[in-house]
């Protein structure tokens, strides 16, 4: 990960990194729950091309929330982020309780034969869950953005290179 060839992070920074990393992980469950939609009460293998795209992004859900584990490994002990401080320090234990969520979903997917009603309610549920689990991330980068013109340089900087990190697969 490029991002951590950086020695430290301030608070316009690390929000640069959150602000990536919620809205990457937004877009792979709904990008994910898209095409579970679209199998809905369809066997497995009839709809390929749908299928891959599926795996691309619940698995693509899985690359993130990885990397949002690594980032913040390689950071413990090296931010004081003031009022973002519990939000970096709780991260790597909300990563691994989404990873948990994401595992038993795509578990559900995997061994049914069909991608039935009640498999797509309850990954829409788990979807659900992930994104409820990382709601105070989202509402730290939301706010962060609606200063607009006034964003920091830095939180640009750090938001271009935690996109990069994960968009490599």
């Amino acid at each position: 990960m490029q991002i951590t060839r950086f020695l430290s992070l301030n608070e316009n920074q690390f929000l640069g990194c959150v602000s990536a990393f919620a809205d990457t992980l937004a877009g792979e469950l709904n990008s994910a729950l898209a095409f579970l939609r679209r199998m809905e009460n369809r066997r497995k293998g009839s709809a390929f091309a749908f299928e891959m795209q599926l795996d691309k992004h619940r698995y693509g859900a899985m690359i993130v929330l990885e990397r949002w584990a690594d980032f913040t490994r390689a950071f413990a002990g090296h931010v004081e982020l003031g009022t973002h401080q519990p939000l970096f320090d709780e991260a790597a234990e909300r990563a691994r309780q989404a990873q948990r969520i994401l595992e038993q979903a795509n578990g559900l997917v995997d061994s049914g034969d069909s991608y039935s009603s009640e498999v797509v309610e309850a990954c829409a549920m788990a979807y659900r869950t992930i994104e409820f689990t990382f709601q105070q991330e989202r509402k730290a980068a939301d706010q962060a953005v609606a200063l607009g013109p006034m964003l920091a340089e830095e939180f640009k900087e750090y938001r271009r290179v935690f996109l990069a990190d994960l968009s490599e697969r």
